[in-house]
């Protein structure tokens, strides 16, 4: 399955969705993109549908209301985005973007949590 990179409304739209039970109704999103966002009806329906055409989410009809299920998780979602951006911004190297990250310092706390995960990858090979 191709991921594609989504734009920053539909990424909030999908981060409710990840954020909730397994299935939703157009009625749950509208109701909170309204709260959250102040997003008319069409908007959001708008939003939806452009998630189901790339894949994002599979639609039902039941009764009234639209129930989505998700079908490219936040996991996958966020690796996907995070591997593009470093093969993008950094030639794939991880160097690079830790260099770039902790140029303006880095402190002890950060530094441990690095060097633990680096160990624990390490441990799992």
């Amino acid at each position: 399955m191709t991921i594609t990179k989504i734009p920053p409304a539909e990424l909030k739209v999908m981060k409710f969705i990840w954020g909730s039970d397994f299935t939703v109704t157009s009625k749950d999103v509208i109701e909170a993109m309204e709260k959250l966002y102040d997003w008319k009806q069409t908007t959001t329906l708008t939003l939806l549908s452009r998630l189901v055409n790339k894949k994002f989410l599979d639609a039902k009809k039941i009764d009234r209301h639209t129930h989505y299920t998700v079908i490219i998780g936040e996991a996958e979602y966020l690796h996907f985005e995070t591997k593009t951006f470093l093969d993008n911004m950094h030639g794939s190297s991880i160097e690079s973007f830790m260099k770039a990250l902790f140029k303006k310092g880095v402190n002890e706390e950060e530094l441990n949590s690095v060097e633990k995960w680096v160990k624990d990858i390490k441990k799992d090979e």
